[in-house]
């Protein structure tokens, strides 16, 4: 009894070493795609999606509380985020965001549940953002919801902001996000602007910053 235990326990852990190993397999290398005026874009492809997931990173003077507030602020999205038409600050940290597409694709939303957390040790700030599909929302946040008419949520639309606090007045800053555009929109295409999403993005957070 005690030696088919002991099998049975190593069967599981070779499997679950195989499965693990097959998972970091399937996740492929960052590869800097752009590196521009001090800001690195990475891209890399995922299991299971045609879409590639972009992390951009650059530094930037200032203060956390100031780049929070700009980062925060609903009505600035236009202003910066790569594609950006409208973004609505809702309650219980939910957030809607509008993005254009180029005719005749429909524009595209998504509806993110947003999470800071500073964290002591790192001295850093974490903001992830998660994508929740429209029919898995409490219904309070539904009515708070723009009418959907002829635009279509993203599948996936997850990642985070990264702020790495350092000795100096300089933030490192990280973003970091894969999405799945959902309907007809070829993964070619999307990934074509993947990297753009990510330099122009950050580029415009530094100009508007920088400017403040």
């Amino acid at each position: 009894m005690f030696i088919l235990k002991s099998s049975l326990l190593t069967l599981l852990i070779l499997f679950s070493a195989v499965h693990n190993s097959k998972a970091e397999e399937s996740v492929s290398a960052w590869n800097l795609v752009k590196n521009k005026e001090g800001i690195k874009v990475y891209t890399r492809t995922l299991a299971n999606s045609d879409y590639k997931e972009f992390k951009g990173v650059m530094t930037l003077e200032v203060k956390l509380d100031t780049l929070l507030k700009f980062i925060n602020n609903a009505e600035h999205c236009p202003d910066w985020q790569y594609k950006c038409l409208k973004m609505l600050t809702l309650s219980d940290g939910y957030l809607y965001k509008l993005s254009d597409l180029p005719w005749p694709l429909s524009d595209r939303y998504t509806i993110m549940q947003s999470q800071g957390h500073f964290n002591q040790e790192q001295n850093s700030y974490t903001l992830s953002l998660k994508n929740i599909p429209r029919n898995q929302l409490p219904q309070h946040i539904l009515q708070q919801l723009p009418a959907e008419l002829d635009t279509v949520q993203m599948r996936t639309s997850d990642g985070y902001w990264h702020f790495q606090l350092n000795h100096t007045a300089a933030i490192l800053i990280t973003h970091q996000m894969h999405g799945d555009p959902a309907g007809s929109l070829p993964a070619n295409l999307a990934n074509l602007g993947v990297t753009n999403a990510a330099y122009i993005t950050l580029s415009k957070l530094r100009e508007l910053i920088s400017a403040r």
